[in-house]
């Protein structure tokens, strides 16, 4: 009988354990967790937020003791992890105890950054990842107390904190220390249009804004100071700067490490028997062809999947591991699919704007590198898909049902041949 530990139980844990006890089933798996919820999608936290889903539907694969039962789980909530010894695949823990297991998977996840800032412990001043932030998150806005907002931080979890506070119709300010909103993913031309469309909407939106401090007035409202001395003056400040991988008890391990764990597309790391997935890894991005922490939902998942199966003794590659960025708040789409950092000023741009859609494209002769697209919400799986193909196969041309969907949604010819495509009459 094989013995399994799982360290963290997001999507990725989730799906490890599931592939682990379809192929098998005499198993025993302990999952060590830090939390007593079941495993959660923190990008719907601010759906729950702002009423859009119930507390329920944050949990989609049932709560804690649902998910043990069905999957026949050892679950310790009691037990911190703090070390490993991946030579002899061992564990240790808070209380001195060690164990040792067959396969071991590392799925312990992101935290929310809170730097070494002044004043980030005040009273008011919050961030958005976990479930628990949401629930004290909505409390406080249902009390009525917040009068005011600002966000510090244009990233994916600080725009659907705006619209939260839109949902509630509080007046929110958004500022951000990089030249432009979603600075890592976004074209500066797609960012213009973002911020303009904000600001039509009434949210102010002020780039390369510094933290510097966080002070409180004497009537209690509260004051990001920016390094270059302007000061932001709101009743609340939501702190939305990126998140940090939970890696810090590898740091004595030789686990190979970048910002996260190095994997290879077994979800492997450098020691046979150790795995790891989700927000904590980095695995192998299929277009630069190096290691990448891509923290999306779909990937933690896939992952787990791909980790859990090669675990069991049965081979799996992951290899949808794509820059994929997406937003939708207010009633707005964009999407970034690619690298926009490795574009150069000397590639081939094609850009589109109708009264529906705004796309900006680069590539580098027949190698897309970057798609920024708007108001594409229920087109964006088909590019991506076209995205990846292109990357896998650059000589190849898209299929003609590809062709056919793109038209049917109004996506212009030269756009369709830009992916790879052929016009159709």
């Amino acid at each position: 009988m094989k013995k399994y530990a799982i360290i963290g139980f997001g999507g990725a844990g989730y799906n490890a354990a599931k592939e682990v006890r379809q192929r098998d089933p005499e198993a025993v798996i302990d999952v060590y967790s830090d939390t007593d919820t079941g495993p959660y999608n923190p990008m719907l936290t601010t759906y729950y937020v702002k009423g859009a889903i119930p507390y329920d539907a944050l949990f989609p694969f049932g709560d804690l003791e649902a998910v043990k039962r069905e999957l026949n789980l050892n679950i310790h909530t009691d037990c911190p992890v703090t070390g490993l010894v991946p030579e002899e695949k061992k564990l240790r823990f808070a209380d001195g105890r060690e164990a040792a297991y067959d396969k071991i998977l590392i799925s312990t996840g992101a935290s929310a950054v809170m730097p070494p800032i002044p004043g980030l412990n005040l009273p008011g001043v919050f961030k958005m990842r976990t479930a628990k932030d949401a629930v004290a998150l909505r409390e406080l806005l249902e009390s009525g107390q917040v009068k005011s907002c600002l966000v510090i931080g244009a990233s994916w979890v600080g725009i659907k904190v705006v619209e939260d506070m839109a949902a509630y119709r509080i007046p929110c300010t958004l500022v951000d220390g990089a030249k432009w909103m979603f600075y890592v993913a976004a074209f500066e031309a797609t960012a213009k249009r973002a911020q303009q469309d904000l600001e039509a909407k009434g949210v102010p939106v002020y780039c390369e804004q510094m933290l510097d401090h966080i002070e409180q007035e004497a009537d209690g409202q509260l004051t990001a100071v920016m390094q270059n001395g302007r000061r932001f003056t709101a009743g609340t400040v939501a702190v939305c700067i990126g998140v940090r991988m939970n890696v810090g008890f590898l740091k004595d391990s030789s686990v190979a490490m970048g910002r996260g764990v190095l994997v290879d597309r077994y979800m492997q790391t450098n020691y046979p028997g150790i795995y790891a997935a989700g927000d904590c890894c980095e695995a192998i991005d299929i277009q630069s062809g190096t290691h990448r922490n891509i923290g999306v939902w779909f990937n933690a998942n896939k992952q787990g999947q791909v980790a859990g199966a090669n675990m069991a003794g049965t081979p799996m590659e992951f290899d949808a591991n794509v820059l994929v960025n997406l937003a939708h708040y207010m009633d707005y789409d964009f999407i970034s699919i690619g690298d926009v950092s490795a574009c150069k000023p000397e590639d081939e741009v094609y850009e589109y704007e109708d009264g529906r859609y705004y796309i900006r494209a680069v590539r580098d002769g027949k190698a897309i590198k970057c798609i920024n697209m708007i108001g594409s919400a229920d087109s964006n799986g088909i590019v991506k898909n076209a995205f990846i193909k292109a990357i896998e196969n650059p000589e190849a041309d898209l299929d003609i049902k590809t062709i056919c969907f793109l038209k049917g949604k109004g996506f212009p010819d030269p756009f369709i041949n830009f992916l790879g495509g052929k016009s159709l009459d």
